[in-house]
């Protein structure tokens, strides 16, 4: 999302730039860390526990071949793979040895022979990573960046099946190649996880199927119209399926491509989504056009298409979803909502709003399609106020008021954001108010626009403290990572507080569900952070 086409509802807004530079601008003093890939932990160890496992050689029939890779000191793998020394606030956590089964060793063994079987020939495709850059992608980092690559073996090119090893060609894991991104392989499997059968379309029907059994786990998938009909179903590098989203509204599923191998799999994906959830499912494809530039690969033809799930045919898009989530019934634009249609991962934090709205007076900004404004109606509050800068958002959630039959309880407005509470407080209203959401959009697109964005949500949040009453819950997000990542938050807090001359007591940090999984090698994963306080 462009920063300068942000707009007020949420992550989609009118530019809010030149409205900000009206107001007076709060002084943040306050630094930010620069987070880094993490590379090793900071003990140099061999792979190998000494205590199980001495050599591959010996466990493998004496075959040089599944040697290990070799672990230095690694490197900062950061968005472009440029090496470095790692982190030092990971010398706490001593780099833990990697122990295999005797199942491992013989795959990392086979690898191996593959390898060096390749000769002359070729014809075994091998990205080799530089010297010292190994361990964060041993350690299960699940994209190898093109800055870490020191060379590559044989005919290689976008969308092919590569084997990513060590300077000393020792296999580390497998993946899908781009020869023009900054993510050179999106992995797929680590080196011992491979058995030398499976092809890739296996591998992906494969992940598609633990990604769903985790969401059944969570209670997800009963299709109980009572409860909840969507949720996400594949959550990119945390389901290991890098530059693919998959969010399932009834029987449609929305799926968001950013990566060029994800549309080369587009069959396989369908497929794998047919055998989860059923032969009449219909996928909706959209394509990031950015990405895939980024990818090597522009979009020819429709940026959206629709597929029948299990033949792979093409068939209409189609237009509005109703689904359900946690009781709540919602109209879903397919076509035209932002994103995948709508935002499955604030259902815990829209559940949670219910109590501490019932007998108050709330204020939603930037409520999109409504849903924390029907969320406080349903759950008893006495009157709710939303907030939109989108006609065609508010049209939705007007409708989502009617399907819940709260829409007298909500007044929905169209404005800006910054211009309507800076104008109820000009108006006499501050300390009104018993709740008041923000959940704005993407402000910080990446950390170089830390420096523009962070006054933007101070000055959101120190608009919204002042229309509180003494004692009032602030509940406000960041879907920025950058900000995330950083834990930018409570200082944006601290701040808004001390602009307006009060007080803030964080009660709870959270971020998306369950069905959003983060790969812990992979702290660009994490995107959301909304925080309860009460404000005094």
């Amino acid at each position: 999302d462009d920063i300068d086409n942000a707009c007020t509802h949420s992550r989609a807004r009118t530019p809010l730039t030149h409205r900000f530079a009206r107001t007076p601008r709060t002084n943040i003093m306050f630094t930010t860390r620069v987070h880094a890939v993490r590379a090793a932990f900071a003990p140099r160890a061999t792979i190998f526990s000494k205590t199980t496992r001495t050599n591959a050689s010996s466990a493998a029939g004496g075959a040089a071949g599944a040697r290990a890779p070799s672990t230095g000191r690694g490197g900062r793998g950061g968005r472009g793979g440029r090496g470095g020394r790692g982190r030092s606030d990971d010398q706490v956590m001593p780099r833990q040895r990697r122990n295999f089964t005797d199942a491992q060793l013989e795959n990392l063994a086979r690898l191996r022979g593959m390898i060096d079987a390749n000769g002359e020939s070729e014809r075994f495709r091998v990205v080799v990573v530089s010297r010292g850059k190994a361990n964060m992608f041993l350690d299960g980092n699940p994209i190898v960046y093109a800055g870490a690559i020191e060379k590559v073996i044989g005919n290689v090119k976008t969308n092919d099946f590569v084997c990513v090893t060590d300077h000393a060609l020792a296999p580390i894991c497998l993946g899908m190649y781009n020869s023009t991104s900054a993510y050179a392989v999106r992995v797929t499997e680590m080196a011992w996880e491979h058995e030398g059968v499976m092809s890739v379309g296996d591998v992906v029907r494969r992940r598609i199927r633990e990604a769903f059994e985790l969401r059944r786990d969570l209670g997800l998938t009963t299709g109980d119209s009572s409860s909840t009909t969507c949720y996400r179903l594949v959550n990119s590098e945390g389901d290991r399926l890098s530059g693919l989203n998959a969010d399932v509204y009834g029987d449609v599923v929305v799926c968001s491509s950013t990566a060029a191998w994800i549309e080369s799999e587009r069959v396989n994906v369908c497929r794998g989504i047919a055998d989860v959830l059923g032969a009449n499912t219909k996928v909706v494809w959209r394509r990031d056009a950015k990405m895939y530039e980024a990818e090597g690969t522009p979009v020819v033809g429709d940026f959206m298409s629709c597929y029948d799930a299990a033949t792979g045919e093409a068939t209409a898009i189609p237009g509005e979803v109703r689904v359900f989530e946690n009781g709540v019934q919602y109209a879903i634009d397919i076509e035209h909502g932002h994103k995948t249609g709508f935002y499955v991962d604030q259902r815990e934090n829209r559940m949670a709003i219910r109590d501490l709205s019932r007998g108050k007076k709330v204020l939603d900004v930037c409520c999109y399609t409504g849903g924390f404004a029907l969320n406080a109606a349903v759950g008893g509050a006495t009157s709710v106020v939303a907030v939109d800068s989108s006609d065609a958002a508010l049209r939705v959630a007007a409708r989502n008021a009617e399907l819940n039959n709260v829409q007298d309880k909500i007044n929905f407005v169209r404005a800006d954001a910054f211009d309507f509470m800076q104008e109820a407080i000009d108006r006499g209203e501050s300390g009104t108010y018993d709740v008041v959401v923000l959940d704005p959009p993407k402000f910080a697109p990446n950390k170089q626009s830390l420096t523009k964005a962070l006054p933007k949500y101070v000055g959101l949040n120190k608009r919204a403290m002042a229309l509180l009453r003494p004692g009032g819950v602030l509940i406000t997000c960041s879907c920025s990572g950058a900000v995330t990542q950083d834990d930018l938050m409570p200082k944006i807090i601290e701040n808004a507080a001390r602009a307006v001359g009060k007080t803030a007591t964080i009660a709870t940090k959270k971020s998306a569900g369950g069905d959003q999984p983060i790969d812990p090698c992979y702290e660009f994963g994490e995107y959301l952070t909304v925080l309860t306080a009460r404000v005094r």
